[in-house]
């Protein structure tokens, strides 16, 4: 397995025209795998079936975010970590600052060794135009 990439290009930050264009390979042909495919998958894998699969990670997607909003880190050994992480605004002292300076909840999600480890062996391959 190789992921494709292609070139692309952008104008450097604070510069113009063409003459200041730097190029960066991207990331391409990314497609989407649904919870059906993944059981699937993981039924040829294990001894589990694709309906018990798809129930214990229906079930784990909607417990996440329940802990999350419980104040939690979520770590899923072997996997990763799920945490909360709020966008803000700023104000000029401590006590004009209220929960109405919370804009956004964005959630981060940092993999495990064992996924890191695994995701160092990508092969990557230029994608044909």
């Amino acid at each position: 397995m190789s992921l494709q990439y292609k070139i692309i290009s952008t104008i450097k930050r604070g510069q113009t025209g063409d003459n200041e264009r730097i190029w960066f390979p991207k990331l391409t042909g990314s497609r989407k795998i649904e919870l059906q495919q993944v059981a699937e998958i993981m039924e040829k894998r294990s001894t589990a079936s694709e309906a018990d699969i798809q129930v214990v990670i229906t079930g784990l997607v909607n417990l996440i975010p329940e802990l999350l909003l419980d104040g939690n880190t979520v770590k899923i050994d072997n996997f990763g970590s799920f945490r909360l992480h709020a966008k803000v605004s700023t104000e000029d002292s401590p006590d004009k600052v209220t929960s109405r300076n919370i804009n956004d909840l964005r959630i981060s999600f940092l993999p495990d060794k064992r996924i890191k480890q695994a995701l160092k062996r990508a092969n990557f391959k230029k994608k044909k135009e």
